[in-house]
């Protein structure tokens, strides 16, 4: 099974506070924790998410970032179009509408495609989810919910997803996270995009660690597509609901940071300068300072969470600005705009 991620993004990412319920059954973490990745052997077939262009025009409902750090591209098995329903047809069916079937090889796009040493199957038959080759990981609610489910499978603690999770996001649809080796959360819980709400592993009917992540409707429970349907044709599952990534790349939400942009502009017929700016980070907050005369900085304005203000500066003077912000996954990132000189009556020079 897939292995990585650093020991260190444990501790960075974990959120300070969460409670950690009880378990029944706490199996020790291997002695070797880190690793190395295996080397995707198929990266054409893989929908290796956020490294492509969108996979098709996102739905307007998406909502969705993955569930994991930036490092969990590899998609051990996919959901299959042809009836996820766990039951074996002798079809898969892609996203793409690339169809694998059984009896003609190893090759996605001619038969089930395996993994190296061709031990297990990368696609299987009636998959209703994702599967997400991260060993021992964060696991990161995808979309801002509440946590209806964070228990062990009913049934036995060696079947189906073992530690699972299940977020309600209010739009009609849930998340579900399988196979965890540890809880984060508690029912009941709300919890933010990207909050670590614990950690892959192996329990359940699982053949090796990897993340299980699946998208339901709400009220039926019927499993749909987080990519949509982007293959020619109808597609064979019509309850999907589109693409659910957010800008129609599955992504990190460690990828949908600030990547802040700001400017300033001399008001025609005075000396006060407008400044505005803009970030596409989740929750961001923002700070001004104000650079006069190549002095020191004053911050002038923040944290807060507008996108311009006014700033009243003086004849004889230089100005330029620095904008900072800072998301609620704690990423930051800064701008600074141009010169703009009221030496004698307003000069902009903003960049």
């Amino acid at each position: 099974m897939i292995r990585g991620l650093l020991a260190s993004a444990v501790t960075l990412f974990l959120v300070a506070g969460a409670t950690v319920p009880a378990l029944a059954v706490e199996p020790p973490r291997p002695e070797t924790k880190w690793a190395p990745r295996v080397v995707d052997p198929y990266p054409d077939q893989m929908p290796a998410a956020g490294i492509s262009a969108p996979y098709s025009a996102p739905a307007p409902a998406a909502f969705l970032t993955l569930p994991c750090l930036d490092s969990c591209h590899f998609v051990s098995s996919l959901f299959d179009h042809c009836g996820p329903s766990y039951v074996a047809d002798g079809r898969i069916c892609r996203f793409d509408g690339v169809e694998a079937i059984v009896a003609n090889g190893v090759d996605f796009g001619v038969g089930y495609a395996m993994t190296p040493g061709r031990q297990d199957f990368l696609y299987y038959d009636g998959h209703d989810g994702l599967d997400l080759g991260i060993y021992y990981e964060p696991v990161l609610a995808a979309a801002d919910g509440v946590v209806t489910y964070a228990d062990w499978d009913r049934a036995c603690h060696a079947c189906g997803f073992g530690r699972g999770i299940r977020i309600d996001h209010g739009n009609g649809l849930d998340t579900l996270y399988g196979h965890l080796w540890r809880l984060g959360v508690d029912t009941g819980q709300h919890v933010v995009r990207g909050q670590v709400i614990g950690i892959s592993g192996a329990s359940g009917d699982a053949a090796g660690e990897h993340l299980h992540f699946s998208v339901y409707r709400h009220a039926t429970w019927v499993g749909v597509d987080p990519y949509g349907w982007a293959g020619p044709g109808t597609d064979p599952w019509p309850q999907d609901a589109g693409n659910l990534w957010i800008g129609g790349t599955a992504k990190s939400p460690s990828v949908t940071v600030p990547n802040l942009s700001a400017s300033a502009a001399a008001v025609a017929g005075g000396a006060d300068i407008a400044l505005k700016w803009s970030s596409p980070g989740e929750r961001p907050t923002y700070r001004v300072t104000a650079y006069v005369d190549d002095g020191a900085g004053e911050v002038i304005g923040g944290p807060f969470s507008s996108t311009s203000m006014t700033y009243h500066g003086a004849a004889g003077h230089s100005y330029w600005f620095q904008i900072t912000v800072e998301t609620a996954m704690g990423f930051t990132d800064g701008a600074a705009t141009g010169t703009i000189d009221f030496i004698a009556g307003p000069t902009d020079r903003a960049g």
